[in-house]
């Protein structure tokens, strides 16, 4: 059957809040939506600006030069960069201080202003530390137990394609201990993490906020994960511990079934080592009748148990995350 020859032309449409009257430069970003009806938007904004803070707009200038024939001239972001609409938005604003940059920043914010301030996209070294920043603000590590917001594979995905090696064995034993990592049956996921600029249908670059899937690399590391630390953890969680005083010992052997090991059991906590242990370390063991000497000395024995298992997670995972 013959293809129709006629194409839909490409829509463009001003940004409903970054068109200034008194804008010096046009810039153009493209569409990077597969089968997007959206078109490219234009974006007319203080040239001065962006070249201040990026790199690439700087060589693009130096380079080539500004196009448009009007009297205010047009910069075009090539679509191979993989520049999402949304986040030189984003970025903008950050410039423009609208919405900047800070601990309070929500992690959508935050991520696209890394992307978009990325080497590979429009390279602001200074926005894209800044971010980076932020981004590992919100990610604690241990070996003392953390909280992460939502977000995890996105920021596992993020923190691997910008090499931010500190969080990222802290994203795997969060991915473990809260989420359901393995993938549904029929899910066909890529073998490396998701790049932002990687190509959808028809070759534009598809949006990575839809493509924050594990990829099966990871998806290994996360089992093994779990399989080294309930190895590990099981006979240290169910084996009542010995101390100096028989009559400390009796106390653990009498008590640790039902203040120890129930819970562990009813709350997952097997695959919970950093968070099984400080609620362990946390339980009021001075009452259940232990000497002041044999909780001091259990207490650190734990908070060394915990500084272990963070250790080994590097073996476990097969991953480098020194700094």
């Amino acid at each position: 059957m013959k293809e129709d020859s006629q194409t839909t032309p490409l829509q463009v449409h001003r940004h409903p809040m970054y068109w200034f009257d008194d804008g010096s430069v046009i810039v153009r970003a493209p569409s990077n939506q597969a089968n997007s009806q959206d078109g490219d938007v234009l974006f007319k904004v203080h040239e001065s600006l962006l070249r201040r803070h990026s790199t690439f707009i700087r060589q693009a200038v130096l380079e080539h030069g500004l196009g448009g024939s009007q009297n205010v001239p047009t910069l075009t972001i090539p679509r191979e960069l993989g520049v999402q609409v949304k986040d030189f938005a984003s970025l903008l604003e950050h410039l423009y201080h609208d919405t900047p940059l800070s601990p309070e920043a929500p992690f959508p914010h935050v991520a696209a202003i890394l992307r978009v301030s990325s080497p590979d996209q429009l390279d602001l070294p200074s926005i894209h530390n800044l971010a980076q920043s932020y981004l590992v603000a919100m990610f604690p590590s241990g070996p003392s137990p953390f909280i992460h917001p939502s977000h995890l594979e996105e920021a596992l995905c993020l923190a691997l394609l910008y090499k931010i090696t500190s969080i990222q064995k802290g994203l795997y034993y969060s991915l473990v201990t809260l989420t359901d990592f393995e993938p549904e049956l029929g899910n066909s996921q890529s073998e490396n993490p998701v790049p932002s600029n990687v190509l959808g249908n028809g070759g534009s670059s598809a949006d990575l906020s839809t493509l924050h899937v594990l990829s099966p690399a990871d998806i290994e590391r996360c089992r093994n994960l779990m399989t080294g630390m309930v190895e590990h953890f099981t006979p240290i969680l169910f084996t009542p511990p010995a101390t100096p005083h028989m009559a400390c010992t009796d106390v653990f052997a009498d008590q640790w079934m039902a203040l120890v090991i129930q819970s562990a059991i009813a709350g997952d906590g097997v695959y919970k080592p950093l968070e099984t242990l400080e609620q362990i370390k946390q339980i009021d063991w001075g009452a259940k009748g232990l000497c002041p000497a044999c909780v001091r000395e259990k207490r650190e024995e734990w908070t060394k148990e915990q500084e272990d298992v963070w250790e080994k997670m590097d073996g476990w995972l097969d991953l480098n995350t020194k700094e």
